[in-house]
């Protein structure tokens, strides 16, 4: 009796330390040094941070590209576009304490728009000119991003549309299992019908041209979410002002509210 408890122990022992957090090194004032640079160069969201947060936005970029690879297909992963890619992770999950997107391990970016024809070999329509893709089957633990894309969602400041906040946003909403538009993970689940009555609302505004939504958020609800919280990151001033409804409803799921120094987490 006394070896089967001594084994158990073991056992658990082993177990909570292949379960446990690793232990991530912190950036030196240096390399810290250098993200701020960057970000308070070409993401509006950090600088709009308090000091205290944007400590620990710089954290947040710095766990990303300690855990996660960034390699370029095609074109250099040079420091500066994976500080964007990071920040393009950090933005939507910012509320979601220490969150790290565990489903995926790679970030491929490539030197301009590209297909899927990789994914779908024998399919006879392939899907061109794809800024970005959540990859599916055996590239399901990756993300892929137009290098160029990316970096003019963060420096093109007239329209809210940034691919790599698009892209994270689908993995957010993948929390639950699937890609739908409906994150319950990070929801009340009271608020799910009155979401998605809310989407199909916008919807019919988009149709009859009376909402400046991007419409490709009419692809699928999905596409509805993931488009609605580039505009919210990246305008919040001027999302809040045209779409209140649709305001309240993603503050519920990212956590984060819009006020008058940008978007933050909410306390």
């Amino acid at each position: 009796m006394i070896y089967l408890i001594i084994l158990a122990v073991i056992f658990f022992g082993l177990l909570y330390y292949i379960k446990r957090p690793k232990s991530i090194a912190e950036a030196t004032p240096a390399v810290t040094e250098t993200y701020r640079d960057i970000l308070l160069k070409e993401v509006d969201y950090y600088e709009q941070l308090p000091e205290e947060e944007k400590e620990q936005f710089e954290k947040r970029i710095h766990l990303f590209l300690h855990e996660k690879k960034i390699t370029g297909v095609d074109v250099e992963a040079d420091e500066h576009t994976k500080v964007l890619v990071a920040a393009s992770a950090v933005i939507p999950a910012f509320a979601f304490d220490d969150y790290n997107y565990p489903m995926i391990r790679e970030v491929l970016l490539y030197s301009n728009t590209f297909d899927d024809s990789f994914l779908h070999p024998n399919r006879e329509m392939k899907q061109d000119r794809i800024s970005g893709m959540v990859g599916e089957g055996p590239l399901s633990q990756v993300v892929m991003l137009s290098k160029p894309d990316l970096i003019r969602g963060f420096q093109n400041k007239s329209k809210p549309h940034n691919v790599g906040i698009h892209e994270f946003t689908h993995l957010l909403d993948k929390t639950d299992g699937t890609v739908d538009g409906i994150p319950e993970h990070l929801m009340d689940r009271k608020f799910i019908a009155p979401w998605i009555e809310e989407m199909e609302k916008e919807v019919r505004k988009i149709r009859s041209g009376s909402s400046d939504i991007p419409p490709y958020a009419l692809t699928n609800h999905a596409e509805f979410l993931a488009v609605a919280s580039e505009y919210f990151f990246v305008a919040p001033s001027e999302f809040k002002k045209k779409h209140p409804e649709l305001l309240a409803y993603l503050q519920k799921i990212f956590r984060q509210e819009v006020s008058e120094e940008g978007v933050q987490p909410i306390d």
